[in-house]
């Protein structure tokens, strides 16, 4: 009776954990302040 070759268990390889790009902050866009149409004096 030969004897059986134990079958080698393979060490699985841990998945690198991907590391979460940080989302870039928008700037706020500065809201123009509308020029006052000056009145013309009648």
């Amino acid at each position: 009776q030969p004897q059986p070759q134990p079958q080698p268990q393979p060490q699985p390889q841990p998945q690198p954990q991907p590391q979460p790009q940080p989302q870039p902050q928008p700037q706020p866009q500065p809201q123009p302040q509308p020029q006052p149409q000056p009145q013309p004096q009648p």
